[in-house]
């Protein structure tokens, strides 16, 4: 057998225990950002003329969607460029 002492057991752990770690936190960034990453724009806003609620929507390719607060459907309304 190889002789390991019972402090170079107690350092392998521990720095297996901080590489975990540091594994489950770069996930856990990665997973918030794509579930975060908004962009505000006036082509995702929303109004809502039941409850005058302004929003943003969740999905680019939509033109209806629903109010979060009163659960009518809400349509983007096309704006004329000058």
């Amino acid at each position: 057998m190889i002789p390991i002492s019972e402090l170079h057991i107690f350092h392998i752990y521990l720095l297996s225990w901080l590489i975990i770690l540091v594994i489950l936190w770069v996930r856990q960034e990665m997973r918030q950002k794509k579930a975060y990453d908004w962009s505000v724009v006036k082509e995702r806003l929303y109004f809502c003329d039941n409850c005058h609620l302004s929003f943003l929507s969740q999905h680019d390719s939509e033109n209806v969607t629903r109010c979060p607060r009163c659960n009518e459907l809400c349509f983007i309304r096309k704006r004329k460029r000058f």
